[in-house]
Formats: structure tokens, C-alpha cells, sequence
């Protein structure tokens, strides 16, 4: 069975640090990044929300050759999975009106005010990368977010099942990916 490499990009918490026996000593992060990614099939890291500098050296991340060989998939928080097929599409380099993908990230059960730009530009840096490696490996970006359709909701108690599930959902996308009996493609 071929052993998956996944990067979770979370926003909720930055989640645990290893334990070691020795010190740890500064290098570069996406030196870093890589070999984690050589040493867990499960990579997860917290963001800041819409931090400029954190998502440039993100774009920088996903197109580094390194990366994008190693990971199949990148899961993101800011995500709606009812528009998993159009963030599909848009990444796979098909021709998807950026007003039908961005729901994706505009359109998130969590989300307060106005999604930060940050965002709709990861997701253009993983299809750039993908047409880049044309028959090569390509990276998915599935959606973490539970598929809330906000025209259908008419009071906050329609949010409710939703936004108390997001913790749940997210980790079932993941534990879906990693099931060897799977159906989601890479």
C-alpha cells in the first residue's frame, strides 16, 4: 500500500511539538517542513489568521519541488466541502470562475467578517504548482470545513448542527484520506 503524505492546515490551535532529549536549534522552516514530511505521513500546522508573512512562506512551501512530491493533500480549515468538486476542478487547472471556487474559503461555517486575501492565494498556489508538475504527482487541497450551504439558512439555529461539528467533520476528512479502503483519489 503507498504510504500518503498529508499536510493539515489547521487554524484553531498549533498543535503539539515533539519531545526530544536535546535542545532544539533554529533551521530553516521549510527545510523543516520537508523533513517532518520524510518522517510522519501527518504533518498539521496552526496559522495565524491572515497573516501575510506566514502565507508567503506558505505559497513559497507548496511549490517547492520537495513538497509538492512528497504531499498528496492539503487539508484546509478554511474550506467548505459542499464545494469540494469546484476547488477539485479549479485546482486540477480546469477553467472554473474564480466567483464558483471562492465560496470555498468565503463561505466557511467559522468564519468572522470578511475572509483575509491570504487565503484565495494558497489556493492559487496550489494549482500554479499543479500546472507546473503536468504529469507529474499533483496535490489536492480537500476542504475541512462542514459543507454548509448559507443559502439555506435561515436562523442561527440552522448553524448550530454545523459550527458545533466543525472539530468532528475536519477529522473525519482527514481519517477518510488515510483509510486504506478510501475512495477520495489523490
Amino acid at each position: 500500500m503507498k504510504s500518503l503524505r498529508c499536510f493539515h492546515f489547521i487554524f484553531l490551535t498549533v498543535l503539539a511539538v515533539a519531545q526530544t532529549s536535546h535542545q532544539p536549534k533554529p533551521q530553516d522552516a521549510t527545510t523543516a517542513m520537508i523533513q517532518a514530511l520524510n518522517d510522519y505521513d501527518v504533518v498539521m500546522l496552526g496559522e495565524w489568521h491572515g497573516d501575510r508573512q506566514e502565507h508567503e512562506w506558505l505559497r513559497k512551501l507548496v511549490s517547492t519541488p520537495e513538497f509538492a512530491d512528497r504531499v498528496d493533500d492539503v487539508v484546509l480549515e478554511f474550506g467548505n466541502s459542499l464545494y469540494q468538486k469546484s476547488v477539485d476542478r479549479y485546482i486540477g487547472g480546469e477553467d472554473v470562475p474564480l466567483e464558483q471556487v471562492q465560496k470555498a474559503w468565503r463561505n466557511t461555517v467559522g468564519a468572522i467578517g470578511a475572509p483575509s486575501p491570504v487565503y484565495a492565494l494558497l489556493y492559487q498556489a496550489v494549482r500554479e504548482t499543479n500546472q507546473k508538475r503536468r504529469g507529474k504527482h499533483q496535490i489536492r487541497i480537500l476542504c475541512g470545513d462542514p459543507y454548509i450551504d448559507w443559502e439555506k439558512v435561515k436562523d442561527r439555529e440552522d448553524v448550530g448542527p454545523y459550527l458545533g461539528n466543525r472539530d468532528q467533520w475536519y477529522a473525519q476528512v482527514v481519517k477518510m484520506r488515510l483509510s486504506p479502503r478510501s475512495t477520495m483519489r489523490c
